[in-house]
């Protein structure tokens, strides 16, 4: 959504395990960043549960004060970055939240999809899921804790978006569904408001959205 932007990449997950070091390699990335005067952060990933040995967080850990990671990205937007985060997948997981870190911190934009267009009953011909609900698996809060919080922030285009393919050859797209594509959208949006407001800090920013959203 940010034309002519610049981007820089980094990649701290690691596909093939889910461990806590993956947080800390998140933390760097973010020190880096910074380091080279990055305005907007976009992260499509998100930690709740790890593989044996490592113990998982829970719900009630979804506070906004007790990752590693959301302590990470709440330090980074006080540096003056605007931090947004996909809300999560987990819908479905069914507990009181289902958000993942670092979508609970106070200072970070999580974001939640939405249907792009009507979804209707191959048999019916009627619309179960309209354009602009809320999908099916995009997690929700509030946050755990003695004041919790509204989550996600915004909700964007989750469901049947155009992305670029990653499978079928160059200059090709597809299509895609999950707040990691969402995700993105807004922190383009939130791109072209620092454009029209460069003076204004992270808070400024989510307010704008959310006032807007």
């Amino acid at each position: 959504p940010a034309f002519d932007a610049n981007f820089i990449l980094a990649k701290t997950e690691n596909t093939d395990s889910e461990t806590p070091v993956e947080e800390d390699n998140w933390i760097a990335a973010a020190e880096w960043a910074d380091s080279i005067g990055v305005d907007v952060t976009s992260t499509s990933l998100g930690y709740l549960g790890f593989d044996s040995p490592f113990p998982s967080y829970t719900w009630q850990d979804m506070d906004g004060n007790t990752t590693i990671i959301t302590k990470g990205a709440d330090m980074l937007a006080s540096k003056g970055v605007v931090v947004v985060n996909s809300a999560g997948n987990d819908r479905a997981r069914g507990t009181p939240n289902t958000l993942d870190a670092p979508a609970d911190g106070d200072s970070v934009i999580a974001v939640g999809a939405v249907y792009v267009k009507d979804i209707i009953d191959k048999q019916t011909g009627s619309v179960i899921h309209p354009a602009g609900s809320v999908t099916t698996f995009s997690s929700y809060g509030p946050t755990a804790g003695p004041n919790p919080r509204i989550k996600p922030d915004v909700a964007a285009g989750g469901a049947d978006v155009k992305i670029a393919s990653a499978f079928s050859g160059s200059n090709t797209y597809s299509s895609g569904g999950g707040t990691s594509f969402s995700c993105p959208l807004v922190a383009g949006v939130a791109a072209l408001i620092l454009q029209k407001h460069p003076a204004w800090n992270p808070m400024q920013v989510r307010e704008a959205l959310r006032m807007t959203a």
